[in-house]
């Protein structure tokens, strides 16, 4: 008779041998004899972890270490799982614990470093990174998460010379080229950082266009990422018709439902605007959005910068004015109309940095002489009018799609956003808008510079230091408030 120890030496046997759902089967039926065994608790969640299901790894490493607390390795995973499942502030003591335990734990030295990088604590994520790459040199996460925390210290030499180690062992690690092109797109080196962007996507089965000369081929253009970067690169689509037709080709666009009304109008009719759907539809060549700047050979001086490129329907703006005046009419006040975006996706990556806690808006509420309109989506939405003596409409829940939202901006005198595709949209229509970011800001942003090359009408507000939306946001207040006042004396 097969004892506990066998079962769970059958059980580690098919985890080992890559045979997910035989070790998943065999875990829960030695769990079934024996709920609290912390072997099979531990391993149970390490396959969790390992097929992409870190919150279930937590529930399941978090049992393990309840039952025998003074193993290491199991809070060294029940760490880096938490890493996984973007929460970093939990990760952090529970990895500190790990290594009070096994100083040499490599794994939780990365991932302890990763989760301070997260947190935005540059340089002590540093300190725990060169010491995993101390004891474990070459190794590939190591390496990539250090360099990705020297580029965002702008310490863009040694973070490449990390990207290259990588690479040089393992020439297609679609990471590392990416990790390398965010440092060089970043400053501005845009053609380097196109060709390694491409490791971004899984080509389709057909032929890609990059730049060849296209003959009467129908080319697909697609989205690849999310609705911001669709809405910043679609403005190639017309360059691209241009090129197609000289040769008798044509292009067509699939796009989200959300996009759809929003493409369809402003690109024109020799264009084919399609709702995205399972399968792609007919054609030639294709390419992503997002790679289109590469097959453009675009650098800092090519940037098709020219707006107006997205207009909404004339109706929809006429419609959201009355709309919008009657939000006025309730009590809104006169002055300048602002829209105010302060919270992103919050599954995004990095929100947490991008995001601003609704409490620090005060100094920017408290302007004279502006009309506040909040765009804000999501549960954030709820959260400004909890904030004593504020009443400020959100004009989102009637919003349809990107095209409603485009009329919203067309009745704004300013948008004010952290980076969220709404600051495409408004740099798209060549909307004033002003773009809250943190002190490391996505790549398009570029560094230091208060202007995008992408977008005129945008002007950028930056933390001087992670975490400080206090000067940020104290700045913007005092800008708009010279500016509301301006705007009065021009009234009066």
């Amino acid at each position: 008779m097969a004892t506990l120890l066998d079962a769970l030496n059958a059980a580690v046997n098919h985890h080992m041998a890559g045979h997910a759902q035989a070790a998943a089967d065999a875990y829960r039926h030695i769990l079934t004899a024996e709920p609290a065994q912390p072997d099979a608790l531990h391993l149970s969640g390490v396959l969790r972890a390992q097929t992409g299901d870190p919150a279930a790894a937590v529930r399941w490493i978090g049992r393990a270490v309840r039952v025998r607390p003074a193993a290491a390795a199991p809070w060294g995973h029940l760490g880096a799982a938490l890493r996984a499942a973007e929460m970093p502030e939990r990760a952090e003591p529970v990895l500190r614990r790990a290594l009070a335990l096994d100083p040499g734990d490599g794994d939780a030295l990365e991932a302890l470093g990763a989760s301070l990088h997260a947190l935005a604590r540059y340089p002590e994520a540093r300190r725990w990174l060169e010491r995993a790459a101390r004891l474990r040199p070459g190794h590939a996460a190591t390496l990539l998460n250090l360099g990705t925390v020297l580029r965002d210290q702008r310490r863009f030499d040694e973070a490449e010379a990390c990207f290259d180690a990588v690479l040089a062992r393992n020439p297609a690690s679609g990471d590392a080229h990416l990790a390398r092109a965010v440092g060089r797109l970043v400053r501005g080196d845009l053609r380097a950082g196109w060709e390694g962007f491409e490791h971004r996507w899984h080509r389709f089965a057909g032929p890609p266009w990059a730049g060849q000369p296209p003959g009467g081929a129908t080319i697909l253009l697609h989205m690849d990422q999310g609705y911001g970067d669709a809405i910043q690169f679609v403005r190639y689509a017309p360059l691209m018709a241009q090129i197609a037709a000289q040769g008798g080709g044509r292009v067509v666009l699939e796009t989200h439902l959300l996009l759809y009304r929003l493409f369809n109008r402003s690109l024109g009719s020799s264009i084919q605007v399609l709702v995205r759907g399972e399968d792609p539809p007919p054609h030639d060549l294709h390419c992503p959005l997002m790679s289109l700047p590469r097959a453009f050979g675009t650098d800092l001086g090519s940037i098709p910068a020219d707006v107006p490129y997205l207009a909404p329907d004339p109706a929809d703006v006429d419609r959201w004015r009355d709309r919008l005046a009657g939000e006025d009419e309730a009590g809104n006040g006169g002055g300048l109309r602002v829209g105010l975006v302060w919270a992103g996706n919050p599954q995004h990556r990095n929100d947490r940095n991008r995001s601003i806690p609704v409490a620090a808006l005060a100094p920017l509420l408290s302007v004279p002489g502006v009309r506040f309109v909040s765009l804000q989506t999501g549960d954030a939405a709820a959260d400004l009018n909890r904030l004593p003596g504020v009443a400020i409409p959100n004009a989102m829940g009637r919003v349809r799609d990107f095209a409603d939202t485009a009329a919203i901006l067309a009745n704004l005198d300013l948008l004010v956003t952290v980076d969220t595709a709404v600051a495409h949209l408004a740099g798209a229509m060549g909307v004033p808008c002003w773009l809250m970011l943190p002190h490391v800001p996505d790549w398009r942003w570029m560094l230091d510079r208060a202007d995008s090359p992408w977008y005129p009408s945008l002007r950028l507000f930056r933390q001087p230091r992670p975490g400080d939306w206090t000067t940020t946001l104290g700045t913007a207040a005092a800008v708009l408030k010279a500016q509301a006042a301006r705007a009065a004396r021009r009234l009066g």
